[in-house]
């Protein structure tokens, strides 16, 4: 275990929030300054008032983060880099990103500015060390376990912080293309529209619950987690300042010697705990730290309160928490969510102003047996808490040089034309190949994966899955591979070399030349979320195009989902499951067609094809269909069901 202490780190989506992050004790705070960050949706803060801001938060002894955590488009690169000279200049503390090929480029150009790797980054294994060794600290996926954070702590001996409060992403580290296609508003962009939290086949399928890390601090602490990270940019004042107090205390109580394993929450915690619950929750699950099943909330998306019961006979309820008039209730009906204020409570016919938990009682409101009841706001005191500030912090000067980014060099595809396939089965294998692709990558864990073929590896890949891949390349004599797994990655370049050609997945978002130039010995299949004019503008086109295929929208590790999801619209979403986790398809398949010219027209030659003939393709056809309109032969198709996704606006 570290012998410094764990930090606590509070979000701040406005001004407001930020103050009661400060004044109940967060060690650090995170928040966006200008457009660069994934919650573009919250108030944010701006340039003019950040030196006021910084000053505030270092007087107290609080460290500011600035989240600059989005995929970056070509146009925007150099704003972006002049933005982070902004914050540098400002003295902030930290910038958090997802763009892995920045961190050597905001090292090297603002010296002393901590450079943390935002959960967005996927890092799923410890081989990624390579990558993010320059790093001062990396977000861990919430879908670690404590073995895992363990052995990466272990392993790589980076600073981890680790989400312990707030809302949970159905989507493996929040990646995810499900609000981007069906709506064009990017969850990569910091604008998800959170199609989570809608209906498919009835229920709220994806809408997880809550995450609530806080009765694990003592084991936590002892792993050797650097940081604890409370989400939640978009929530309001009260949750900010309850989240504060609840983690300040349990964390202090540690240090303290107050606090063990056997100790759960105490009676003063407690009224902490409920106060946090009361401000916001959607039910709480310790998530994949313990490995919990039980991730969804299925009946409604929105936030509770505290749990009071279950109506029965002449509208009478045990209560499972204590009671005042004046509190808000939230009456669960079937088809609806009603509020009321209490005004009057009976117990054994007599009108009482309070009711402790364990009493029945009769509330006069109007809820037919059956109907569940929170409470939702209480006019009891909320819980003071006495915590020591740290000491101010104070940053040596800073200065900027003149801003080095690598040079790009102009270029087109310089390989021959490659039309690439994916494919799910040894049959579809057979039928890509026999209709013309050049390459047909097959999962290398299959049982029937043959020797020479072409392989593909999972997306999301454990440490003992890298090296399974690793031993499999040398066993199998693979010479080409397709990987969404940047650990993988780094670890067949350094064992093989040039003796394995390894082409990066759309997954790996590769959004801008910097991308496109950091992954070397390579190729790369560019993110499908940028537009043709978007591509036309990227200096060196030697990368690869999604063209065709059901685009995968969300990689998750929650197993309990039906194979296919309906919407409220009726388009269906297959489920698809994919080594340890599952894929969410998009409803409709990509379908590019004769457009492919367009690409080939400003220098792109290499084009993918991801099938599957149990999503009703016919593999033979749609390759063929493509070889054909690659060597100028008039081809007739349908575009029926067919979408061409963001060829035309793409994302903002």
């Amino acid at each position: 275990m570290s012998n410094k202490k764990v930090e606590l780190l509070l979000p701040a989506g406005n001004i407001n929030t930020l103050n009661a992050a400060v004044e109940n004790g967060a060690d650090a705070v995170y928040f966006g300054v200008g457009k660069f960050n994934a919650r573009r949706r919250a108030t944010n803060f701006n340039f003019e008032n950040l030196n006021e801001v910084v000053n505030y938060c270092h007087q107290n002894g609080v460290k500011i983060y600035c989240t600059m955590n989005i995929l970056v488009k070509n146009h925007e690169v150099k704003d972006f880099f002049k933005d982070i000279k902004k914050i540098y200049l400002a003295n902030v503390d930290a910038v958090i990103i997802q763009e892995l090929s920045f961190l050597p480029i905001i090292k090297q150009n603002f010296p002393g500015l901590e450079v943390h790797i935002s959960t967005q980054a996927a890092v799923s294994n410890t081989y990624f060390n390579d990558l993010i060794k320059l790093a001062d600290k990396v977000v861990l996926p919430r879908e670690y376990s404590k073995e895992e954070i363990q052995k990466f702590i272990e392993k790589t001996n980076l600073p981890t912080e680790i989400f312990v409060q707030g809302a949970l992403c159905f989507s493996y580290s929040g990646r995810c293309l499900f609000s981007s296609f069906l709506g064009g508003r990017s969850g990569n962009r910091g604008l998800c529209a959170q199609p989570c939290r809608k209906k498919y086949n009835g229920k709220y399928l994806l809408s997880m619950k809550d995450l609530c890390l806080v009765e694990k601090i003592h084991e936590m602490i002892e792993i050797g987690i650097s940081a604890f990270k409370i989400e939640g940019r978009l929530r309001s004042v009260k949750y900010v300042t309850a989240a504060t107090k609840l983690y300040r205390k349990v964390i202090d109580d540690y240090y303290a010697g107050k606090l063990n394993n056997n100790s759960g929450l105490e009676k003063f915690d407690l009224e902490l705990y409920k106060e946090l619950e009361l401000a916001f929750n959607r039910e709480y699950t310790e998530g994949y730290y313990v490995n919990d099943k039980e991730l969804v909330s299925s009946d409604r998306p929105m936030g509770r309160g505290i749990f009071l019961g279950v109506m029965f006979g002449n509208n009478k309820i045990e209560l499972q928490d204590d009671l005042i008039i004046g509190d808000g209730l939230g009456i669960w009906f079937k088809n609806r969510v009603d509020g009321a204020l209490l005004k009057k409570m009976d117990k054994d016919g007599e009108s009482i102003n309070e009711a402790k938990k364990g009493e029945i009682v009769k509330l006069f409101i109007r809820a037919p047996t059956g109907t569940k009841i929170y409470k939702t706001s209480t006019q009891k005191e909320v819980t003071k808490i006495e915590f020591v500030r740290n000491e101010p912090i104070i940053v040596k000067e800073r200065k900027v040089n003149e801003l080095e980014l690598p040079n790009i060099e102009v270029s087109g595809g310089k390989n021959e034309t490659e039309l690439l396939v994916k494919v799910y089965s040894l049959p579809d294998l057979m039928k890509s190949v026999s209709a013309g692709a050049d390459k047909t990558f097959y999962n290398i864990f299959a049982k029937d994966f043959s020797n020479n073929m072409d392989a593909y590896v999972p997306r999301i890949l454990s440490d003992n899955d890298v090296e399974k891949v690793l031993n499999l390349i040398e066993l199998k004599t693979i010479k080409n591979i397709l990987i969404g797994d940047l650990g993988a990655y780094l670890a067949i370049n350094k064992k093989f070399g040039d003796k394995v050609k390894i082409y990066l997945d759309y997954n790996v978002n590769i959004f801008n030349d910097i991308d496109l130039q950091h992954y070397e010995n390579s190729e790369k299949i560019i993110s499908p979320e940028l537009n043709f004019n978007e591509l036309s503008n990227f200096k060196n086109k030697d990368f690869t195009v999604l063209v065709h295929g059901n685009v995968i929208l969300m990689n998750t590790k929650y197993p309990n989902l039906p194979k296919n999801l309906r919407d409220e619209k009726k388009f269906d979403f297959p489920v698809r499951k994919e080594h340890d986790y599952y894929q969410v398809l998009n409803a409709r398949e990509l379908g590019l067609y004769s457009k492919i010219l367009k690409l080939k027209n400003i220098g792109v030659n290499k084009f993918f094809l991801d099938l599957d003939s149990k999503l009703n393709c016919d593999i033979k056809k749609i390759v063929k269909t493509y070889h054909s309109i690659l060597n100028g032969k008039e081809v007739s198709y349908t575009t029926k069901r067919i979408t061409k996704g963001h060829w035309s606006l793409g994302v903002e």
